[in-house]
């Protein structure tokens, strides 16, 4: 039988965080002790069997969206409803905090995942791609002839950008809460209180942006330059994440990048019980 114990997770347990981190089966780092401590630890959740952790999720709370980061059960315990013990918990831990709606994102030849999520009442809305490209592919991108302007996104425009972009109303506040990320619009010069043509959040560390819209492929390269100074110096290569955008796609791949990994986002209310 199951004895599955939810608690919240504290600063003190970086070291069950990172000992399952690898389990998510992605291609980097478990992130810091020190951004564990300050950012991942108060909206995470740890599931223990007999004094053990065995499993995690990392939810965050986007006004009335949760956005289910992670779900990590150990190998030994798969297989064994924990999966589902957990979206129950997650979800019942969402709507505490005022979650009606919550999404995901999921390797889509994960069968079991998958499977689990539309349990949960979720159903796929659109793929992503994580391209992976070093700075001279930018060169062969195409280019919008328009005249643009990249800055750094004001917390005032973040409404627009959302909107324009269809993206979770408070994800920005949200990665800007964080510290580190560097927010960029693209704008028209001669028009800027117009929609913005394009945004990106960029995380030097990684170094990657995602979210990364334009509203037209050839601005893509643009918003990579204005990104390209936040850099790191000796950085051979950058991700970006195109998500429901399949020309953007289609202009990285002919360009020479190569897909790092492929995602499907999945979203849907949280079930009640």
């Amino acid at each position: 039988m199951l004895r599955l114990a939810a608690r919240p997770a504290t600063p003190a347990d970086y070291d069950h965080f990172a000992r399952l981190f690898p389990e998510l089966g992605v291609d980097q780092a478990a992130p810091s002790r020190d951004r564990w401590e300050h950012v991942l630890a108060r909206d995470t959740l740890l599931f223990e069997e007999d004094g053990a952790v065995v499993a995690y999720a990392y939810a965050q709370t986007l006004r009335d969206m949760g956005y289910v980061r992670n779900v990590v059960v150990t190998r030994s315990h798969r297989g064994r409803g924990v999966g589902g013990a957990v979206m129950r918990a997650v979800a019942a831990h969402l709507r505490a905090r005022g979650c009606s709606r919550w999404c995901l994102n999921v390797v889509p030849d994960n069968a079991a995942a998958v499977r689990l999520y539309r349990s949960a009442g979720m159903e796929q809305a659109y793929t992503s791609t994580d391209f992976r490209f070093t700075w001279d592919v930018v060169a062969r991108l195409p280019r919008d002839g328009r005249d643009v302007a990249a800055r750094r996104l004001e917390p005032a425009d973040d409404a627009a950008v959302e909107a324009t972009f269809a993206l979770v109303p408070g994800q920005i506040a949200e990665a800007r809460g964080r510290g580190h990320l560097v927010l960029l619009s693209l704008i028209d010069p001669a028009a800027p209180s117009a929609p913005p043509l394009g945004f990106a959040s960029f995380d030097p560390a990684h170094p990657g942006a995602f979210p990364f819209r334009v509203a037209a492929p050839g601005l893509a390269v643009p918003l990579l330059e204005a990104i390209r100074p936040h850099a790191p110096p000796d950085g051979a290569f950058v991700n970006v994440v195109v998500e429901d955008d399949d020309a953007l796609a289609a202009a990285f791949l002919a360009a020479g990048a190569s897909v790092h990994l492929a995602l499907a986002h999945f979203r849907g209310d949280i079930p009640a019980t």
